[in-house]
Formats: structure tokens, C-alpha cells, sequence
């Protein structure tokens, strides 16, 4: 079990022996910055808790882990939002370069990630919320079926455009994925929990969890506090310091470290297939893929500051960069990017701005604050960061 993290190796053994010794919490908390196996080690999760023959080796043959490996397991939920179209990019390129078996579970595994967000479980009574995205996630799915492991795959025409008609349904899918988890969501999750019977192991993901919106928190910490009969809550952030203390306080915490470069390298080799040629981080690796560019984002940080440090009055934020801030995941790393660039003025480094300590670290606060904000609210990124400009200029 969890021959497929890699990197995280004394983490791994930590769970590995929790579970041997029935030492398992009901509720844990996985979290660490982005790229660092969280996800995956919770989906491993879930497949050893719910193995028919309770050693979950990665070729286990039992229905639970066939149906586990496919992300089509009756008895596993996912919850929350995700960068769904720079995986879904990568694992397509895994796949039309190497054509193989285990990219074909690559592949599978995320866009299901994608598609399992709109289990019928969680959106019961609801239906009419997915009349918009219904028929997109119908149609993935069939052009999924003809590219799951055991098929054979179509031409190299063919499964390009099948790969880049299934990337242009998920983009429309992905967008229908609010960025919070709603109290609807976890009350759902929680019944479910509690009615579903059949002996086996249930297991909720809540990802991102640190987005989890204000009216289902208490849904949440009522859930966590008395999970129900053979259930486990698997949370999982980036952003441990922005989760309530009272969920927090009902959680065990595993934190996962940041990977080595080797390890790094060896997670492009060995999951995504990328030969040699690519020597950046793993966040390069899927901005390369799908999201918006580390280069150009950190321009546009660059640009930003210095404009909110001009003394002209009527100074604006740069409309191209307003309009290139379609969706969270821009917002995301921009912000990221201008946090480094704060960062490196509060250091003095080269090309930092004329700012004084006090004025950097209140600038730091409000950046902190439109990211809650973006990814709290779902508010729109570029009426977000407009509003960061100006907040700053106050008193610049």
C-alpha cells in the first residue's frame, strides 16, 4: 500500500503502521503546500481502508481496489475544488507519449477526480444546479470509457482529438466546481455516512478544506466530532493556519514536507512518464501543462507593485493583466507570485521596491486576504485584484 507516493516516505510508514495497528483516527487532517502528494496519499487511503484482502498492494486484484484505482468506488466521496485542468493536461500528454497501461490510469484517475465532484450523493434534490453541466459530464464520461485501462487506444489522430475534446468538457466541468465546500455538500457527505450499509469502510475527501464557506463549518465539526460507524474524514489543505482551531482540535495532523529534487524528479519519471528533458519543479512542470505560466506571472507580480508604488495620481492596474485573470487558478498564482515579490523587498533583495517594513507587511496582510477572499467567496479575480490595487495605494 502507497507504493505510489513517492517522496513522503516517513509519512507513508506512519499511516502504513497506524492502520496495521488499528490506530487509525476517524478524522485527519493531510496538509502542506500544493505538488506534495496529499491527494493521492488520501485516494491510497481510502483504498486500503476499504480492501477486500486489507494489504491494498497496488496490484491487488480484490473488486474494492479495481473499483478504487479507477476512482469508481461506491463507498469513496470527494468534495471540494482542485487545479483539475493542469492535471487533466498532463496526465493527456503522459498518455499520448507513452500510450501505456499506467498512463491510461493517469489519465483516468484525473478527470474522475473531476467528475466524482458531481456525485449524484452530494447534489441529491439538487439536480437542477448540474442542468448546465450535465450533458458535459455524460459525454466525458463515454469518451472515458474508450480510453480506461484495458482498451485498446485509438490512433494518434484520433486520441488527440479525443483528448482535447474530453480537455475542453472539463474546463466547462471544472468551472461548475465551486470553490467552497457548501453546507448541503457536507450534510449530504454526513447522511450518507451514517444510511450507507454493506460492511465495508466508508471514506469522505474533503479537499481544500480551508475553503470550506462560513455556514458549513459547524456542519463540518459536528461530523468530525462523531463520525459515524465505519466512516473516515480525510481532510486535506494547503493552508492549515486558515482552518478553525475548534475543527482543528478534532483532527490528527500529518503534514507533508517538501520533496527533495530527486524525489521531484522522480515523480515526473515514474507517474507522469516525462523524460529528462524537463528539469523544473513539479509546479512548472503542470504550469507547463495547463496553468498559467510561472514567468509570466511573476512579470505581471513585478509590474503590479511597481505601479501601486507610483506617485501619480489616477494610476490604474494593467487591463491586460485584469482581463488575463479568468478564473481561481490565475488568481491563485498570481497571488503567489506577488507574495514572493514581497518577500524579496522585506529581504532587500535585488530590484526590491523603496518600502519600508511596515508598509510591506501590511501589503502582505491584504494579498493574504484577497486569496481568502478568491477562494472563500469564489469572487470574480479581477474585480479582486483591482480592489488589492487600490487598498494598497492607500497611504503608498
Amino acid at each position: 500500500m502507497f507504493e505510489n507516493i513517492i517522496g513522503q516516505d516517513r509519512l507513508v510508514e506512519r499511516l502504513r503502521g497506524e492502520i496495521a495497528e488499528g490506530a487509525l483516527p476517524r478524522a485527519l487532517l493531510f496538509h502542506g503546500e500544493a505538488y506534495r502528494g496529499k491527494m493521492s496519499a488520501a485516494l491510497e487511503l481510502a483504498r486500503a481502508l476499504t480492501c477486500l484482502e486489507r494489504d491494498a498492494l497496488w496490484s491487488c486484484r480484490c473488486r474494492s481496489c479495481e473499483m478504487q484505482r479507477l476512482l469508481v468506488h461506491p463507498y469513496t466521496l470527494l468534495l471540494g475544488s482542485r487545479y483539475f485542468s493542469e492535471e487533466i493536461a498532463a496526465a493527456a500528454d503522459a498518455l499520448s507519449r507513452t500510450r501505456r497501461e499506467p498512463a491510461q490510469f493517469l489519465y483516468a484517475r484525473s478527470v474522475r477526480k473531476l467528475l466524482r465532484r458531481f456525485d449524484p450523493v452530494l447534489w441529491e434534490r439538487n439536480e437542477g444546479e448540474l442542468k448546465g453541466v450535465r450533458g458535459a459530464i455524460e459525454e466525458a464520461e463515454d469518451l472515458l470509457a474508450g480510453l480506461l485501462p484495458g482498451r485498446l487506444l485509438p490512433g494518434e489522430g484520433e486520441l488527440k482529438t479525443t483528448l482535447g475534446r474530453c480537455a475542453e468538457l472539463c474546463e466547462k466541468i471544472a468551472r461548475a466546481v465551486s470553490s467552497g465546500i457548501s453546507i448541503d455538500q457536507i450534510r449530504r457527505a454526513t447522511f450518507w455516512a451514517r444510511s450507507t450499509s454493506g460492511g465495508s469502510n466508508k471514506v469522505i475527501i474533503l479537499e481544500a478544506v480551508d475553503r470550506t464557506l462560513e455556514g458549513a463549518r459547524n456542519a463540518l465539526l459536528k461530523a468530525i466530532e462523531e463520525p459515524p460507524e465505519g466512516a473516515f474524514f480525510v481532510l486535506v489543505t494547503t493552508r492549515k493556519s486558515a482552518i478553525a482551531p475548534t475543527i482543528l482540535s478534532r483532527l490528527r495532523a500529518y503534514h507533508f514536507p517538501a520533496r527533495g529534487e530527486a524525489e521531484e524528479r522522480g515523480v515526473l519519471e515514474k507517474i507522469f512518464r516525462e523524460p529528462e528533458g524537463f528539469r523544473g519543479s513539479l509546479k512548472e512542470y503542470f504550469q507547463s501543462r495547463g496553468g498559467p505560466k510561472a514567468g509570466s506571472l511573476r512579470a505581471a507580480a513585478a509590474s503590479f507593485l511597481g505601479s501601486v508604488l507610483r506617485t501619480e495620481p489616477g494610476s490604474r492596474p494593467d487591463e491586460e493583466l485584469l482581463a488575463a485573470l479568468s478564473g481561481q487558478t490565475e488568481l491563485r498564482g498570481f497571488l503567489e507570485e506577488l507574495t514572493l515579490e514581497l518577500r524579496g523587498a522585506l529581504g532587500g533583495g535585488a530590484g526590491a521596491p523603496p518600502a519600508g517594513l511596515g508598509r510591506i507587511e501590511r501589503w502582505a496582510r491584504l494579498v493574504r486576504q484577497a486569496a481568502a477572499q478568491g477562494e472563500s467567496y469564489n469572487q470574480s479575480p479581477s474585480l479582486l485584484v483591482e480592489s488589492l490595487y487600490y487598498r494598497m495605494r492607500e497611504g503608498a
